[in-house]
């Protein structure tokens, strides 16, 4: 797991925390006293308060959705240039990569589409440890960008369900080491 989605992991994970918490708190505040009361609390003023938390945490919540999405690896928020390019079309059953080899230590933007049918690009290490995935639509560039920090073959598996050969839609990319001389280029930026 890369930095940005072990910080984002974990901004997530605080912040569902103290939803979670502050929820508790709002729900014990609300059900904690007797159905029958006698004193003379302003309900409707109480009421008012409550709304005005829960706008409060709503409003803090797309405050940091919005702080955090520019932050999210996919799509086209890194540069452009300097990276390496590698075009991948899904077909019923196989994966076309060009160029099937680029460098480690590199940013590679996958620049990926579907020629027939929805499929599930997937990129898996030696380990079986899944690196990245991304959607592969018909008639529509999807983008990620993605360094590889260890040399290598990469196992491309297909994970949407895309016919009765969908279990041999697999491939292979190379990642050569950094300063391996022309590994790819890609044919330069996007």
């Amino acid at each position: 797991m890369n930095s940005t989605a072990l910080a984002i992991t974990i901004a997530y994970s605080a912040v569902s925390l103290l939803a979670i918490a502050f929820s508790l708190f709002i729900w014990r505040s609300t059900h904690g006293h007797p159905a029958r009361r006698d004193d003379t609390t302003d309900t409707r003023r109480l009421a008012h308060g409550e709304k005005i938390w829960f706008l409060i945490a709503i409003a803090a919540l797309g405050v940091l959705l919005l702080v955090t999405i520019p932050m999210i690896p996919y799509g086209k928020n890194a540069a452009a240039s300097g990276q390496q390019q590698v075009r991948v079309e899904g077909l019923q059953f196989a994966w076309v990569t060009d160029p099937g080899t680029v460098r480690a230590g590199t940013p590679v933007r996958f620049t990926v589409v579907a020629a027939d049918v929805t499929h599930g690009f997937a990129v898996y290490d030696d380990r079986n440890v899944m690196q990245f995935q991304v959607q592969a639509v018909p008639g529509h560039d999807t983008h990620i960008v993605h360094t590889f920090d260890t040399p290598g073959r990469y196992q491309v598996v297909c994970l949407e369900f895309c016919g009765v050969g969908h279990h041999r839609m697999l491939g292979t990319l190379t990642v050569e080491p950094a300063g391996s001389g022309d590994a790819a280029d890609g044919g330069g930026p996007a």
